[in-house]
């Protein structure tokens, strides 16, 4: 299965049976209407649901669309006027308005072909409103339409609205098939930390390496593993420490929180002959192993979840109240942690 990707087909092996299955439910007669496919993000959601969009609307289809037709190439050309692409505006919902647009132009007759189709980015950004508007369409569309819902995950959307649709969940690759992929697009990767990191999602891995190798971004668990080493043995680096932190305070403060979890995960271990090994090969900080074992021995478990506990609280409170003053918030968080080590 090929999908576009950064203006280049990037095969997506992982896709490929999902693919399949709702093309044979297709021909068998039983594909349904509403679709829901939720997954976590850079796992493919919008590539999958803009294929089975251009599949539906294909005038010669048959194992997938033929990408000659008319109407492949206007689908390509993204002018397509049978296929609606719904989603929100930045840092704001999908309102009432946007919806009843969307219904409107579901009741007119189909442009080119029999079918109409309509692909909702982030559908658990409907409003109530909103998305109670859709349920009729959802329950009963009129002729042909077929709808598209992506998310996440289905616990973010109303039960009514999630009732209405036929659920597919995206699952990430297994470690050597992600390894693999991403040899194929250029990285030879063997960093099973940062495929943790990234929830193995392929795209999003792809993005960070695309970015590295652009020299746009470093790798930033390398800077948290300085900043606490620092840190530790001194402490005039807290400033230092806690201006990088707040330059990207929501990804970064996760980025130590990893970093406290697996050592964390470091000291249970102890209670189980030969985990240990598995954590090293399995961990975000895993290239870190040899620093983690001598934090280990400087910290409590009571003090780990203590910290992580205090980092979560931290970091949510500056996501939700971007006004409050970051450094001041984040070297307190600081404090705590070197006080925390012996």
């Amino acid at each position: 299965m090929n999908l576009e990707n950064s203006n280049k087909s990037v095969v997506t092996p992982w896709l490929t049976p999902v693919f399949k299955q709702l093309i044979n439910t297709f021909q068998a007669g039983r594909f349904a209407h509403a679709l829901l496919f939720t997954g976590c993000a850079g796992i493919g959601k919008f590539e999958l649901g803009k294929h089975l969009a251009k599949y539906l609307l294909c005038s010669n289809k048959q194992a997938a669309a033929c990408g000659h037709c008319h109407s492949c190439q206007l689908f390509e050309a993204q002018n397509h006027l049978d296929f609606h692409l719904l989603q929100n505006e930045t840092n704001k919902s999908i309102g009432i308005e946007q919806v009843r647009n969307l219904i409107a132009k579901l009741n007119e007759r189909p442009h080119l072909g029999d079918n109409k189709v309509v692909v909702i980015k982030n559908a658990n950004l409907l409003t109530t409103a909103a998305a109670n508007a859709l349920l009729k369409t959802l329950e009963e569309p009129q002729g042909n339409s077929y709808l598209i819902l992506l998310t996440r995950s289905h616990h973010q959307l109303m039960p009514t609205l999630l009732s209405r649709v036929q659920h597919t969940h995206l699952h990430t690759p297994e470690d050597t098939e992600l390894f693999a992929w991403l040899a194929l697009q250029g990285f030879n990767v063997r960093d099973i930390g940062l495929l943790r990191l990234y929830q193995n999602s392929p795209f999003a891995l792809l993005n960070h390496l695309q970015s590295v190798r652009a020299e746009t971004i470093d790798d930033q668990r390398k800077d948290c593993v300085e900043g606490v080493f620092y840190l530790l043995s001194n402490p005039e680096t807290l400033f230092t420490f806690s201006a990088f932190l707040a330059e990207q305070a929501e990804q970064r403060l996760l980025l130590l929180f990893y970093l406290l979890h697996d050592l964390h995960k470091l000291k249970l271990s102890e209670c189980i002959a030969g985990n240990e090994i598995q954590l090293e090969n399995d961990a975000v900080y895993g290239f870190a192993y040899p620093q983690l074992q001598i934090w280990k021995n400087q910290i409590s478990l009571k003090s780990l979840r203590f910290l992580c506990g205090e980092l979560l609280q931290t970091r949510n409170l500056l996501v939700d109240h971007s006004a409050l003053k970051k450094e001041l918030l984040i070297n307190a968080l600081l404090i705590k942690i070197k006080n925390e080590f012996k």
